[in-house]
């Protein structure tokens, strides 16, 4: 019976601790770390409200799609690959990474004459948010006071999945400069989280327990149904202005959970426990103003873009909380409103129909419950190719760098991703 109870204890304690050793458990995985689609865009850094050219206009700005005369088939893949080095007691780091390729975009633009200059209808699937990243933790627990302190820790955490928006548009010219559009947006997607902790009493401070393990796993699928509205203004020849607002979403989420521990003791007696269990709720996503600028040089060829981001994450809200000892003013609490920023230039090198990219990508991170240096910025590269006025390829490369620091844990982050993407136009 004392060792039944002291399991008990060992569970809840475990609950709260380790899971706010590892970052990822108290931040919402579904707010925030945009992922990025097309390789065109991203090699720019994601700069595309004032152009929004090519198919994934969709996701970036609906307007801009009247722009495209010919029909676009448009497929896109990317290839993430995150590396991390986490430091928890020490000086010595835990290296882990994890790669991953999906699908990023997929679809058609299809055009109409009209008498202002022309309209297009457009659908397709756009994957904007990414979850395939890890962490592992290795050393003593440096707290004091509790029933871990001192103890070997050796703890995985893995996150897999994403979002994507299936999505129909439509833009049209209301006058011969300026474009307006919009597209209503089915969001899809799925997270599974999975936290192995184990801790080991390696130099006997506890009397009784020898070693402990503690399994964690989170299975989450996500729907829910948006929209967004664009215009895009040529105010000359050589510059347009783009603005979007992204409507609040409800993402509903569907979750299962299932939690394990297992307790050594130190005279070879084994106890253990299982809880499992769903839950059902909401997360209401808060309205994303956007606007940008593109700059055309040189006869075009020379493209200047810049763009930014508004969202006011304090907020989002859970209906109902997913857990009791969430609060009503969660968000309020621990996320702010984020700017993200978004610069590129694209240069046509004549006579090849080739083209050249160079961005600058900064996705501010809006949870607030820990330190972060060099924020989340992504320096970008990309090149594309033009085959008989008709078939496009491009590729673009994004590496980003950043650190967070919590409780007793600091996190060194290294982003490495790559998109190729492959436009017809006919």
């Amino acid at each position: 019976m004392k060792r039944a109870v002291y399991l008990t204890f060992i569970c809840l304690f475990a609950t709260v601790f380790f899971t706010t050793i590892s970052t990822a458990q108290m931040e919402e995985m579904a707010i925030g770390n945009t992922f990025g689609v097309g390789a065109r865009t991203m090699g720019m850094g994601g700069a595309s409200l004032g152009l929004a050219d090519d198919f994934t206009a969709l996701y970036w700005n609906p307007a801009g799609m009247a722009q495209i005369q010919k029909f676009e088939m448009f497929s896109s893949l990317s290839h993430n690959r995150a590396n991390a080095d986490t430091y928890f007691s020490g000086d010595v780091a835990t290296g882990t990474s994890r790669s991953q390729m999906r699908l990023n975009s997929i679809g058609f633009v299809y055009p109409f004459l009209a008498r202002q200059g022309g309209w297009a209808i457009a659908f397709g699937y756009n994957r904007p948010q990414n979850f395939d990243y890890q962490t592992a933790i290795q050393g003593i627990d440096p707290s004091s006071g509790t029933e871990f302190s001192g103890l070997a820790v050796n703890e995985t955490d893995v996150n897999t999945g994403g979002i994507g928006i299936w999505s129909f548009g439509t833009s049209v010219y209301v006058s011969k400069h300026i474009l307006i559009g919009g597209s209503l947006d089915f969001w899809h997607g799925n997270s599974l989280n999975e936290l192995d902790t184990t801790a080991t009493d390696i130099v006997d401070i506890d009397r009784e327990l020898a070693r402990f393990r503690y399994d964690d796993e989170i299975d989450r699928e996500y729907s829910g149904v948006g929209g967004r509205i664009g215009l895009l203004a040529h105010l000359t020849d050589e510059i347009s202005l783009g603005v979007t607002v992204v409507s609040p979403v409800e993402l509903g989420v569907d979750e299962l959970w299932y939690q394990s521990t297992i307790a050594d003791y130190d005279d070879g007696e084994r106890t253990s426990d299982t809880e499992n269990g769903a839950l059902t709720y909401d997360i209401e996503r808060p309205y994303e103003i956007g606007t940008g600028i593109a700059v055309k040089l040189f006869n075009k060829q020379l493209i200047l873009a810049g763009d930014v981001q508004l969202t006011d994450w304090t907020q989002t809200r859970y209906d109902p909380a997913p857990a009791a000892d969430i609060s009503q003013d969660n968000f309020e609490k621990f996320y702010a409103t984020t700017l993200q920023v978004r610069l590129g230039a694209e240069y046509r090198i004549p006579g090849i129909g080739t083209h050249i990219r160079l961005g600058y990508f900064r996705d501010t991170i809006p949870f607030t419950d820990a330190e972060v240096a060099d924020a989340r910025d992504f320096l970008t590269a990309g090149v594309g190719k033009i085959f008989e006025d008709s078939l496009k390829f491009d590729v673009a490369y994004m590496l980003g760098t950043w650190q967070r620091s919590q409780n007793e844990l600091t996190t060194e982050r290294l982003t490495h991703r790559v998109f190729v993407s492959a436009a017809y136009r006919f």
